[in-house]
């Protein structure tokens, strides 16, 4: 698999991500499930891209995102019943997703990465001195 982007560069991108969906999305205050699954779909992608910190901190965002502006009003976070299964969801895809990720890019890598870089310098073989080998 690919490298992933750092987390300084992902976590960005994360967060512009959901802000730029929150925007399209959150007027459909009506049916929280749509945003819901938008963003699972920027948490999921962050899985794929970046690394785990990243993917985490995206979600809390997201999480933030939702309670304030779809659950509540103007960013105030809301505490309910149903802001509460959301962060569930979205905090174990989430989890799901950097399993998921992580578990592929472990399957995909080369056993030794040395063993194939035909970079890596060679230790030259050590000569044996005429005297200390022995007589037969």
């Amino acid at each position: 698999m690919r490298t992933p982007v750092p987390g300084g560069f992902a976590f960005p991108l994360g967060a512009a991500l959901a802000v730029a969906l929150t925007f399209l999305v959150a007027g459909a205050r009506h049916e929280p499930v749509v945003f819901v699954v938008a963003m699972v779909a920027v948490v999921d992608l962050m899985a794929v891209l970046s690394t785990a910190w990243a993917t985490l901190a995206t979600a809390a965002l997201c999480w933030c995102l939702h309670s304030g502006f779809v659950l509540g009003r103007l960013g105030e976070l809301t505490f309910t019943a149903q802001s509460g299964h959301d962060a569930l969801v979205i905090g174990g895809c989430a989890f799901a997703g950097v399993l998921l990720v992580s578990t592929l890019r472990a399957a995909t890598a080369p056993l030794h990465d040395c063993e194939y870089d035909r970079n890596v310098p060679e230790l030259p073989k050590q000569r044996v001195p005429q005297v200390l080998t022995p007589v037969r």
